[in-house]
């Protein structure tokens, strides 16, 4: 471990250098730090891998593609010298995350970790979506503002979609949160946080002060808290204000952060507080901006720096709409549909 180091005006980075993409570093004694490339803008995933007395256990999986296999396939054969793989532990169901969970599972026999909501969204990933599913979502994108155009890509990300997990044809063990787990030997508190995803799974190792907080706590990026379609009405981004909130009184402010997209670092408690007062502040930013009624799309402006383009338009439209929603639940924001299907909210 190098001298910290200074960045992101509040945080300390205690690595000067990252793994190359398919490689290992080693952040604490038998704990690895594996950057795995994705097909995507977000074009990496730390993984985490420890080697205990008895095996190895990996947490989150990667992408489903031939180059992550080809990558885990090199890892059995030279870090794992001849141990077997003894845990395997999924954070949450996104695909970055859980797509090659199923073949890891099938490939070393061991039932994977997870929590319940996440188990279930990763089975209904590896399956698609199904017809009745399909208008449900594309009605939920129509009453957002979404044109012809827009609901055929949507139509075809979800193909790709499917084709980036494995499935899943083992049964799972469930996490919860404050379970106790030991993963390589070392004892893990369970700490669910929501809002990013239903029940996301983070691990804190008290006695070594280390926080793996999947893609919670990311030390440059804002976690996408989104509105989904099958879940129109909820409120994730109280969740995740509370969930935050929660941490924070979990873990210390000097503890190591093991995120899933960027470097390590110390820092957490400045970054908890930098999270919750960025959407404070786009709250408060789109109250100003709908004094006017505007749909879903239309309120973009007040809410996302950069341009958003066919590739970003799911989770701009599911960001915007958690944003929508926390206020309406406030009883600050108004949503009436139209003639056409289409919601539009207006500040009270």
């Amino acid at each position: 471990m190098s001298k910290k180091t200074k960045g992101n005006n509040t945080l300390d980075y205690p690595f000067s250098k990252r793994p190359p993409n398919g490689d290992v570093l080693e952040v604490f004694p038998n704990l690895y730090w594996l950057r795995m490339p994705l097909p995507i803008a977000l074009n990496h995933i730390n993984l985490w891998l420890l080697e205990g007395s008895e095996g190895w256990t990996i947490i989150d999986s990667g992408m489903a593609n031939d180059e992550s296999k080809a990558i885990w396939i090199n890892l059995f054969e030279t870090l794992f010298k001849g141990k077997k793989l003894e845990k395997l532990l999924i954070t949450h169901m996104h695909l970055d995350h859980s797509g090659l969970a199923g073949w890891l599972s099938d490939h070393w026999e061991v039932d994977p970790y997870f929590t319940k909501k996440e188990f279930q969204e990763t089975q209904i990933l590896s399956k698609g979506i199904e017809k009745s599913q399909e208008f449900i979502a594309l009605d939920f994108y129509k009453s957002c503002g979404y044109d012809d155009a827009s609901i055929k890509r949507y139509l075809e990300r979800v193909t790709l979609r499917k084709t980036l997990v494995t499935p899943l044809n083992r049964n799972y063990i469930r996490l919860q949160n404050e379970d106790s787990v030991i993963l390589g030997d070392i004892e893990w508190e369970i700490v669910i946080a929501k809002g990013h995803s239903p029940e996301h799974a983070c691990l804190y190792s008290k006695e070594n002060n280390i926080f793996i907080c999947g893609d919670v706590l990311l030390p440059r990026i804002t976690p996408n808290i989104s509105v989904r379609p099958f879940h129109a009405e909820t409120n994730p981004l109280d969740d995740w204000i509370k969930s935050l909130k929660k941490i924070k009184t979990i873990i210390p402010d000097d503890v190591l952060i093991l995120p899933s997209h960027g470097y390590p670092y110390y820092g957490a408690h400045k970054r908890i507080d930098a999270l919750i007062e960025d959407h404070m502040k786009k709250i408060e930013s789109l109250f100003d901006f709908c004094k006017e009624p505007k749909n879903v799309i239309e309120v973009f402006p007040a809410l996302f720096v950069n341009e958003i383009n066919e590739n970003s338009l799911i989770l701009a439209v599911g960001e915007s709409l958690a944003h929508l929603n926390y206020l309406i639940g406030e009883e600050r924001m108004k949503m009436k549909k139209n003639s056409e299907g289409i919601n539009y909210y207006q500040s009270i």
